[in-house]
């Protein structure tokens, strides 16, 4: 019995999916894409809103950065529970394409 249950958790627990966070972004002039891939997640873009659900809870300049390279300069980078600070999208607009 007891072998029964811990099967059936073990195997609840790989089937779960995993918990995502929807962030945002918002750039600085209209993304071209509708879909942008960078660092491991989709980023669905309409104008200059992009969206796209992480593995992670909390928005890092490090991530800003990989996304200004590709899609150009980051006004703001957050998800229902964190935002960048103002110094950080300075620093992250630093890493924007030309």
């Amino acid at each position: 019995m007891l072998r029964s249950a811990i099967l059936g958790a073990a195997f609840l627990g790989l089937a779960a999916p995993a918990l995502a966070t929807t962030f945002t972004f918002e750039t600085a002039k209209p993304v071209d894409d509708s879909r942008v891939t960078v660092i491991g997640t989709v980023w669905t873009c309409e104008g200059t809103v992009c969206t796209g659900d992480m593995d992670r809870k909390k928005v890092t300049l490090r991530d800003c950065k990989k996304i200004a390279k590709k899609t150009g300069e980051i006004t703001s980078f957050k998800n229902d529970k964190y935002e960048l600070s103002a110094e950080d999208i300075e620093t992250c607009k630093a890493s924007a394409r030309d």
